[in-house]
């Protein structure tokens, strides 16, 4: 009898920071014991983009079945999450890892479509890691691979698979991260430039700064950094500092624009346009430091 597949359930890996909203930067393969008991139940793990598929043979040991019979077996399977991208944590909202102790751990919950606690994945879904002898409490037991020894999984997802838990969508998902934009001058015809200042220009389509506070919002379209501050730089020059006003989400592709002007007049906003767009912070580097107040994760931008 030929075998057809059918989906039982999939998951979407989601994150606020690519374009299409899909974290493609996640591998997975099922643990061992998962491996075993898949292949005598007919289950089978396929990748797609931004995601996974749990499907099953519809026609499993010479019979027909459907979903429902698969799920009154009352199997769990276990999925090993790898992160492909090592810039990933620069452009996530940051987790407070305690590396190699601890795991992310993702399972399905009655009447939630969300595998971690809240909306977004954070610091609620880190679990630490024990030894199978060791009584779990809030641990997660790590069931050595045959095949990877010696390499802890970014995350650990658990898909119990009950008659009326097992959800046939469900989503993890990333917050992107927000940083303090640092544009520095370097150059010196930059530094020498007439009253300069920097202006974030909003898009209709994105706005990536925050506005928590809605006493700071305003309807005017171009948003003014703090600065310029005089900075020493690391070869005894100084630059010109400007910060963004807000923490200002990381993105792919943004939607809007930061402009470099000059002779600006901060009571009739007139000024000259220097460079109309500026380059956005480059996710593979993530600085701290405390140029002005309450900085300390800041993305700088050097302007030469």
């Amino acid at each position: 009898m030929n075998s057809r597949m059918a989906i039982l359930t999939e998951v979407e890996f989601r994150h606020g920071y690519f374009k299409d909203g899909l974290c493609r930067p996640l591998s997975f393969t099922p643990a061992d014991s998962s491996l075993r008991k898949m292949m005598s139940h007919g289950l089978l793990l396929k990748a797609k983009p931004g995601g996974l598929m749990l499907l099953y043979d519809t026609t499993h040991a010479g019979s027909q079945r459907s979903r429902a019979d698969v799920l009154t077996r009352g199997l769990s399977i276990r999925v090993l999450l790898r992160l492909e991208d090592s810039f990933f944590f620069n452009y996530t909202s940051p987790l407070p890892f305690d590396t190699g102790r601890q795991v992310l751990y993702f399972c399905n919950r009655p009447g939630r479509l969300f595998l971690h606690k809240k909306e977004q994945v954070s610091g609620s879904d880190l679990f630490e890691l024990t030894a199978p002898c060791e009584r779990p409490g809030r641990k997660i037991i790590l069931e050595p691979s045959a095949r990877r020894p010696f390499e802890i999984p970014f995350a650990i997802l658990d898909l119990r698979l009950y008659p009326g838990r097992l959800e046939e969508h469900y989503a993890i998902s990333f917050q992107a991260r927000s940083t303090w934009w640092n544009y520095i001058l370097v150059g010196d015809h930059l530094k020498e430039l007439q009253d300069p200042a920097i202006l974030f220009t909003g898009s209709k389509h994105t706005d990536p700064v925050r506005k928590a506070d809605p006493a700071k919002q305003t309807d005017q379209a171009n948003r003014l950094f703090k600065g310029p501050i005089s900075v020493p730089l690391r070869d005894d020059r100084t630059g010109l500092s400007f910060m963004s006003p807000d923490l200002m989400e990381a993105s792919e592709t943004p939607g809007s624009t930061c402009t470099l002007v000059e002779n600006y007049d901060p009571v009739t906003e007139r000024y000259k346009v220097v460079i109309a767009t500026l380059p956005v912070p480059d996710t593979r580097i993530i600085s701290r430091g405390n140029i002005h107040d309450n900085t300390a994760d800041r993305s700088e931008i050097f302007l030469y």
